[in-house]
């Protein structure tokens, strides 16, 4: 009987009395070898639970056939759609893929990219962690580039790096929010936000002003609440207890999004009727909520898709580096 622990060449060898070589090329169907050894060799090593030692394989062949992706964060809900649609395109392809999380850190995106550059994955996906993006330090990038890891950038980008990115329209999709408010009659419309340091939060509170500037005949000043993840529902029960004419709100992420709703429920404010609120949030966390939530939807699970395809072209041939947009949406559920 057949052990349950995987044998090795040398093991088949001595079974079969072949040499290691005859063995391997059987395996790998060379026309060296006649059929009847092939199919011999084969049945042997299925018998015997045979795996081919990879790290064996991928030292011949100069490749891992390992992604690396390196995210800022697991806990949210974007960077898990993200993950899901590279896993699923990454799926039957071959190729492994090789968490790392930065929990926005320089030091340890730094520490994470040498390391893995230095033959661990054959390339990257990644998000960039907002200390990096502050420091603007990104030399730890031009390594890995310099040892022909190409780099595939999303969301959070390195804009000093050429590399694929695939982004979204930040800029628009709350350009689109905030017009929308306006069209509705609300006339103090309030931005809440604690990615002020990050491109994404920047160019999102550009989308807001730009509207707001289209509305100029209504004089409206800017409303904005920078905060942080730790302090985001104190600091907003104070930011709306210090600006009671505000009438609608855009949160900008997803911490700022559930803090704006359960902060303006316990205010005893009416949602939408004397606050409409539109966010960014997990859908079925959004559907949950009393009432339901209003979000714009990035489409993570498309830009996870798009990144890991756009990698895998250049794993496989050198491309021209480029740009790719997907367009978010909002989706109006009961809180506008």
């Amino acid at each position: 009987m057949a052990s349950n622990s995987n044998i090795t060449l040398k093991g088949l060898s001595k079974i079969l009395n072949l040499s290691i070589s005859t063995i391997s090329k059987s395996l790998n169907d060379s026309s060296e070898i006649s059929q009847i050894t092939k199919d011999r060799v084969k049945e042997v090593a299925k018998l015997y639970n045979y795996q081919p030692n990879r790290v064996a394989v991928n030292l011949k062949s100069g490749k891992t056939k390992t992604i690396g992706v390196v995210l800022p964060s697991i806990q949210n809900y974007f960077f898990n759609n993200v993950l899901n649609g590279i896993e699923q395109t990454i799926e039957n392809t071959g190729y492994n893929i090789l968490i790392s999380i930065t929990n926005e850190s320089h030091k340890k995106e730094k520490q994470h990219l040498n390391s893995l550059a230095n033959g661990l994955v054959d390339g990257f996906i990644i998000s960039v962690a907002e200390e990096t993006q502050q420091l603007k330090d990104v030399e730890h990038y031009k390594n890995a580039l310099a040892l022909k890891k190409p780099i595939i950038m999303f969301d959070r980008v390195a804009e000093a790096i050429e590399s694929n990115t695939v982004i979204g329209n930040d800029k628009q999709a709350v350009y689109e929010a905030t017009s929308y408010l306006k069209t509705k009659g609300k006339k103090h419309i309030a931005l809440v936000t604690t990615l002020q340091n990050l491109n994404v939060g920047k160019e999102r509170y550009e989308g807001y002003k730009k509207a707001l500037e289209e509305f100029s005949d209504e004089a409206q000043l800017e409303i904005v609440l920078k905060t942080t993840s730790p302090t985001v529902e104190s600091d907003f029960k104070s930011f709306l207890t210090s600006n009671p004419e505000i009438d609608a709100i855009i949160a900008l992420d997803e911490e700022s999004s559930l803090g704006a709703h359960k902060m303006t429920k316990e205010l005893n404010k009416q949602i939408p009727k004397d606050i409409a609120l539109i966010g960014y949030a997990n859908t079925k966390i959004a559907e949950h909520m009393s009432p339901k939530l209003s979000t714009i939807n990035q489409h993570g699970f498309k830009i996870g898709e798009i990144a890991a395809l756009q990698l895998l072209h250049q794993l496989s041939q050198n491309v021209t580096n480029k740009r790719t947009i997907v367009s978010s949406e909002i989706i109006h559920r009961q809180t506008s």
